[in-house]
């Protein structure tokens, strides 16, 4: 569990993946940085692989402030093997440099056995935030302008998430993600991308050239994997705002997302045809 709220800086490459490639490239990452093929890029290089699961909400505002600057506010479940294993809420902000690559990422454990006299406890966002970094939470907030009050489920996806994890020395360094992507709501739209991330906490505390040779490293793997996959492209898209702008463009999904909407104007509609009708009868009858 996390000791308190953290803040870290996230280097996340990520490649826009055709559906039709997916099962291919799943089998290149196995084996070309799981086995033996590593040991080619450095002997003190080891691989793994593992699938997991992640349940993410994104909150917004009434505005969508968080969505029109690119940045994501989500509460997360991570599973493995269907058993839930963490959960927590992450702040994710608007890119602080030029290539989108490195963005600034802040954690919270999620709050736990509220007392009874919060009444923010209530709420469908800070109900996941403990009373001591609620504060520290809304002036990140306030950095994108962003109405803490109007907070709101916004977007629900599933990842299906199959991971290479990659260890030099016995010391986390890279990972590798296949992630399929899939809204949590009909009609389901979904996407698939391919992120290459160095380990948060290391390149977080690292000294510039530390960075560097691990920014290098990454750069490898990039041009290794786009020499066998060249219709992979860069695509530094939020998936916040990647799956928001697929449920907007989609009609189904507008239908239902308002579909109480629907079914009370239908409602009324229909008693309100009833009523004439009704009116109508006891006129022609007098």
């Amino acid at each position: 569990m996390l000791a308190h709220a953290q803040a870290r800086i996230e280097s996340e490459y990520k490649l826009a993946v055709p559906e039709e490639e997916v099962s291919t490239l799943w089998s290149y990452l196995e084996t070309q940085f799981t086995g033996e093929s590593l040991k080619e890029m450095g002997p003190q290089l080891e691989g793994s692989k593992a699938e997991e699961i992640f349940i993410d909400t994104y909150f917004d505002d009434d505005q969508n402030s968080l969505v029109n600057q690119q940045a994501g506010l989500r509460f997360r479940q991570r599973f493995s093997k269907d058993s839930l294993i963490k959960e927590l809420v992450q702040l994710k902000l608007p890119s602080i440099d030029q290539t989108g690559v490195a963005r600034q990422e802040i954690k919270f454990d999620r709050y736990t056995n509220p007392k009874k006299k919060d009444r923010l406890a209530e709420h469908s966002f800070w109900q996941y935030i403990k009373p001591k970094n609620r504060d520290k939470l809304k002036r990140h907030l306030a950095q994108v302008n962003a109405d803490d009050n109007s907070l709101q489920a916004n977007v629900k996806v599933k990842q299906v998430r199959n991971r290479v994890y990659i260890k030099e020395d016995q010391e986390a360094l890279m990972t590798f993600t296949l992630d399929q992507v899939n809204s949590f709501y009909f009609p389901y739209p979904t996407f698939v991308e391919l992120e290459l991330e160095l380990n948060e906490v290391r390149y977080t505390q690292a000294a510039a050239d530390e960075r560097q040779r691990m920014e290098a490293i990454n750069d490898q793997v990039k041009a290794k994997i786009l020499q066998a996959f060249p219709n992979l492209k860069q695509d530094q898209t939020p998936k916040y705002n990647k799956m928001k702008q697929l449920i907007d463009g989609n009609w189904l999904a507008q239908i239902y997302n308002h579909l109480m909407y629907w079914i009370l104007a239908a409602f009324v509609g229909f008693t309100t045809y009833l009523f004439f009708m009704d009116q109508k009868k006891k006129a022609n009858a007098n």
